[in-house]
């Protein structure tokens, strides 16, 4: 996809794994790695990311910090990439923040 004439073009996917009645969250995997690009893409399809300042919802994110969102809703779960000189494969899983949780908790309890 490429959303901009100057931008290059870039490749995300997108996987529903839970949705709200404000929001869906989201598992997204990269097949190129640009900057902002999870951001840009999602606002283009018109569901940015919440707390996201440069490309979000304005009135989203001032509803939302209200519950205690003070940041982007990014979270990088799984890192994997092969290292070089065939030296392997590096791979590592962080689970969702507390602070994230309680945002999802209280995105369902809104419903």
């Amino acid at each position: 996809m490429c959303v901009d004439r100057e931008g290059k073009p870039s490749k995300t996917f997108f996987r529903r794994t839970r949705l709200f009645q404000q929001a869906t969250l989201l598992e997204v995997k990269l097949d190129t790695g640009r900057t902002h690009q999870i951001r840009v893409h999602l606002q283009h399809l018109g569901t940015p990311v919440l707390g996201d300042g440069k490309y979000g919802d304005k009135s989203a994110n001032a509803e939302l910090r209200k519950q205690g969102l003070n940041r982007l809703f990014l979270h990088a779960s799984a890192l994997k990439f092969d290292l070089p000189d065939g030296q392997g494969r590096f791979e590592i899983e962080v689970p969702l923040p507390p602070e994230l949780e309680t945002v999802l908790t209280q995105l369902a309890v809104a419903e």
